[in-house]
Parts: C-alpha cells; structure tokens; sequence
C-alpha cells in the first residue's frame, strides 16, 4: 500500500512538471502562429512529457506504468492548473511587460523619478 501512495505521488508531481512544461511549449506556441507550428508544439510537448516521465519512474525503479500512475498524471496537471499556473502566469506576464518596457526604451517608473526630483528641490 505505501509503495502504491509512493508511486502516485511521483505521478501527481510529473503531473504538474508537465504542467510546467506545457506552459513552456506555450510560449514557444504563441510565438508562432501556424497551425502547423502549433501541432508540432503538442507533439514536441508529448514526446517530452513522455521522455520526462519515463525517465524519472526508470531512475527510481518504479513498477511498470499503471493505471493509477497515470490518473495521478493527470490530477497533477489539473492540479497545476488550477493553482500554480497562475502564479506563474502572473510572473510571466511581469517579465513580458517589463521586457516590452524596456524595448521600448521606457523606464520602470517614470512618476517615480519625478516624485525623488521633487523631493530634492
């Protein structure tokens, strides 16, 4: 039985590192917008998913894949979705952002630097 919870909590965390991954490919996913690009992006996607979670149960010595281990996949990148993808959303988004700003040749905060002159004065 301990080595069933084990073997589910391995999947439930490969599950959400694939939810990691999957926003990895996301990105690479709206930066090209063909159709074609976008299907080599879910392939690209599975086979590193498939390739990652293969590894980690041949490093650990796991028992053959199972039913369980995959519902437990799949609960973690549920799970992952539901809550750590919009932490990671939100920081992406300030990267984005401040990326852009700085392409532009914007300050961070231009009121900012206004407000420390007048204090000078």
């Amino acid at each position: 039985m301990t080595d069933q919870f084990y073997v589910f909590l391995v999947g439930v965390c490969c599950g959400a590192a694939g939810g990691l991954l999957y926003d990895g490919v996301g990105w690479l996913r709206a930066l090209l917008p063909f159709r074609a690009a976008q299907i080599a992006t879910d392939i690209l996607f599975s086979l590193l998913f498939a390739a990652g979670y293969l590894a980690v149960n041949t490093a650990l010595m796991l028992p053959g894949l199972r039913l369980y281990s995959f519902v437990a996949c799949a609960l973690g990148f549920l799970l992952y979705l539901k809550s750590l993808h919009k932490i990671v959303a939100f920081f992406g988004k300030k990267l984005y952002n401040g990326l852009k700003r700085i392409q532009r040749g914007q300050k961070a905060c231009p009121g900012k630097e206004a407000q420390i002159s007048r204090k000078r004065r």
